[in-house]
């Protein structure tokens, strides 16, 4: 391999890794979104790469932690029914979705192939800033979310990239409403999918 074919292969890693890296990390509001990248496989090469495949979200561990200022929490106040965790997991599926696809670069797959991405997302846990009962609460935002990525080559299975990160979900002072964390929600996962794909096209282009 020439000096210059060198140095393109390590600008094309150089951009996959920021990539990966930033894909995630969406919306930096108060507090910020703090994403640390855990394990990237050396000499990916992110050229190759045209369509992505999106695991079910797991929320089999999820926990709802209630904020530091709420004093003996009522555990039916502060858990995850299980029609919260269904709404994570289809959300998830068609926001992400809906992010990848919406310049028209990607496409979002079911199957396999050479040149597909795989994405699988665990939520760690989520942390609202005001409880479902405290109806009369205005806060920014929706709270926190934490969770752990992996990136694969969704055909061999080889894990390139692993992340783990706590982020705001919402942006603006808002009545604690079932609708407004709901749309945060749908949001912040379409900000994820708008992110993956734009990293993905810069990191092609160069």
């Amino acid at each position: 391999m020439s000096h210059t074919q060198t140095m393109r292969f390590q600008n094309k890693l150089g951009l996959f890794v920021l990539f990966l890296a930033t894909a995630f990390g969406a919306h930096a509001q108060a507090p910020p979104s703090v994403v640390t990248n855990t394990y990237m496989k050396p000499g990916v090469n992110a050229a190759k790469y045209t369509e992505f495949r999106l695991a079910p979200l797991n929320v089999s561990d999820a926990r709802l932690i209630p904020p530091p200022w709420v004093e003996k929490p009522n555990p039916h106040e502060w858990s995850l029914t299980r029609e919260n965790r269904q709404f994570l997991v289809n959300t998830y599926a068609s926001a992400v979705k809906t992010g990848i696809e919406s310049e028209g670069r990607y496409k979002v797959v079911k199957d396999a192939g050479p040149s597909t991405l795989q994405l699988e997302v665990r939520i760690i846990s989520l942390t609202p800033w005001a409880s479902r009962d405290e109806k009369d609460a205005i806060t920014l935002g929706s709270g926190t979310l934490s969770f752990e990525a992996n990136v694969r080559d969704a055909l061999s299975g080889e894990l390139l990239a692993a992340f783990q990160g706590t982020q705001p979900v919402g942006k603006d002072y808002q009545e604690n409403t079932n609708l407004n964390k709901a749309s945060n929600i749908t949001e912040h996962f379409t900000g994820w999918g708008k992110n993956i794909s734009q990293r993905l096209a810069n990191a092609q282009a160069r």
